[in-house]
């Protein structure tokens, strides 16, 4: 594991890119953030040499590795971390979501705990649907507004346009609608646009619902992206002057 883990670590630093990193700091204004400014094209590329040699850990070995790389608490040692548990599904069980409730405690950026949700996380909730709503409502409360945000976007894309999860995710975005944190409003509004795909008519009533309760037009505005014509106007019908220049 040492091996594989330094031969990882050195690829990405011999990719380093001082003043990328500096830049992405614009997009993570939040302590404990650190990236080494590599590319996405340049690390899809370093990611798939090391596919191989991923897919013939044991799942214990798996584990082990992403460990390791979370633990370093860079954005794309954690992406690699990611990667690792995604080619390596088929070790996760039940018993194991313990586990990734720990290693989330090392994220500290939207965009990794993104991919963990989508790439990790969505695929072990249509595997494992009540337990994985146990961790998420833990979540939900926890904290960590990294968790928080999590137990939300885990319901965006695919799993929220399939209508499977609409009431559980609702009530999981209610919870958080006066969150103070500008990330985790932002994870609501995602999660109800993705989710209205899955159940319009449900949803929709209740974005229209939150504006009249004065609740965040972070979340509220997110939410309705996707619509246009008569429905756009009658959702907009609750802003303000000020919330339309906004948007």
């Amino acid at each position: 594991m040492n091996a594989l883990y330094q031969k990882i670590y050195s690829g990405l630093i011999k990719h380093e890119n001082k003043k990328a990193a500096e830049r992405d700091k614009k997009y993570h204004k939040y302590d404990r953030h650190r990236s080494l400014g590599i590319k996405a094209d340049i690390l899809d590329k370093l990611l798939k040499q090391y596919k191989t040699e991923v897919k013939n850990l044991s799942c214990k070995e798996a584990f082990m590795l992403a460990q390791m790389l979370y633990k370093d608490r860079i954005e794309e040692t954690i992406l690699v971390g990611n990667f690792v548990l995604q080619n390596k599904f088929d070790c996760i069980g039940k018993s194991d979501l313990s586990f990734l409730d720990k290693i989330l405690d090392y994220f500290c950026s939207w965009s990794t705990i993104d991919d963990f949700c989508i790439d990790v996380l969505q695929p072990i909730l249509l595997k494992y649907p009540n337990d994985t709503l146990r961790f998420l409502k833990r979540w939900n409360q926890s904290k960590n507004m990294w968790k928080r945000r999590a137990s939300v976007v885990t319901f965006v894309r695919k799993v929220g346009e399939s209508g499977k999860f609409t009431n559980e995710a609702l009530a999981l975005c209610e919870n958080l609608i006066w969150d103070k944190q500008d990330l985790v409003q932002k994870g609501v509004g995602w999660c109800l646009k993705d989710i209205m795909r899955g159940d319009k008519k449900k949803v929709f009533e209740y974005v229209k619902e939150l504006r009249k309760r004065g609740v965040s037009v972070t979340i509220t505005l997110y939410a309705i992206r996707d619509l246009k014509g008569a429905e756009r106007v009658e959702a907009l019908k609750n802003f303000t002057r000020a919330t339309k220049k906004f948007f």
